[in-house]
């Protein structure tokens, strides 16, 4: 079978994203849904407690943030497509800066215009995850004009950028691509107001269509439990060392805990140092659901230090 299993729920942007970079790649894959809230008991023993999606498991290597996933799907043999003419800074980059600029507003967008509609505990949340500390409701409405200001001159800026090819990178398709995508993706179908504001956005518009035509690769049904059997009875495959140019005094076999950037209710992860370069750190786990496995995550967007012995 496929070795490329990702946990993920439909109803997710970021999972979206991960999915039209599959459609991208034409890549086979195994899809294991998952609840939109936690407890998520059939994820965290495989992620060491990391609970966003979605989550790309290769045999025992969990690979845990978009970022992260991405190079391990192209590491499978689809760097051509998702990164044509070694495109893969280019790539990276414009798709950080979309999440940072372009997709924390959307996420603003969409749960505010949610409140009242919504189930409450899924808008708390959501509103602990992505928001200030102190947010409120109604401050968060009175603050909704000035953010969808800010959305739409980066949707004008990137609308723009689209309009020599429709593409982001060149000619060519490519896992920028995705990312801008996405959030038209989301705003499309989450948010009441969202086909009205993307509509002056023709090259926007194209792609999103281009993608969702495309369609998401081809996909067969996992359970959640066969998934973690698939784990344990595999081995990590992936490399140990320390490779970065800096390593913050970090040691093989170290235990280290990796925090979420920013204020967020994300719990902290926890592991001993399995490997570290200048754009991804694992860490070694284990669980009784899934033996020993290794969790990767990226650098970039996590706050990584030493932890006391366990």
């Amino acid at each position: 079978m496929s070795d490329l299993i990702l946990h993920h729920y439909p109803q997710s942007p970021v999972a979206q994203k991960i999915r039209f970079a599959l459609g991208i790649a034409l890549a086979d894959w195994h899809s294991v849904e998952i609840p939109r809230l936690p407890p998520k008991p059939l994820l965290m023993p495989l992620t060491a407690n990391y609970r966003r999606v979605p989550v790309l498991q290769i045999g025992a290597d969990i690979h845990c943030d978009s970022q992260n996933i991405i190079r391990a799907i192209a590491s499978a043999g689809h760097a051509n497509t998702l990164f044509p003419d070694g495109c893969v800074g280019q790539a990276m980059a414009l798709a950080g800066w979309a999440e940072t600029a372009m997709f924390d507003l959307a996420v603003r967008i969409v749960i505010t215009s949610a409140i009242g509609t919504a189930p409450p505990e899924f808008i708390a949340d959501r509103g602990a995850l992505y928001f200030e500390p102190d947010w409120t409701e109604a401050g968060m409405k009175v603050a909704l004009p000035a953010v969808i200001l800010q959305l739409q001159a980066h949707l004008a800026w990137t609308d723009d950028m689209l309009s020599a090819t429709g593409f982001a990178i060149g000619s060519k398709l490519s896992y920028a691509d995705a990312a801008i995508a996405y959030i038209a993706w989301f705003l499309r179908g989450r948010w009441d107001g969202g086909a009205a504001l993307l509509a002056p956005f023709s090259h926007i518009c194209a792609l999103e269509e281009m993608l969702v035509g495309r369609g998401n690769g081809n996909t067969t049904e996992m359970t959640a439990e066969a998934a973690l059997a698939h784990a344990n009875a595999h081995e990590p495959a992936t490399p140990t060392g320390i490779v970065a140019g800096f390593d913050a005094g970090l040691q093989l076999g170290q235990q280290i805990m990796l925090r979420q950037r920013g204020q967020t209710a994300d719990p902290d992860v926890y592991g001993r140092l399995r490997y570290l370069d200048d754009t991804r750190i694992s860490i070694d786990h284990t669980s009784p659901e899934t033996g020993a496995v290794a969790v990767h995550f990226p650098i970039a967007g996590y706050v990584v230090s030493a932890a006391a012995p366990l």
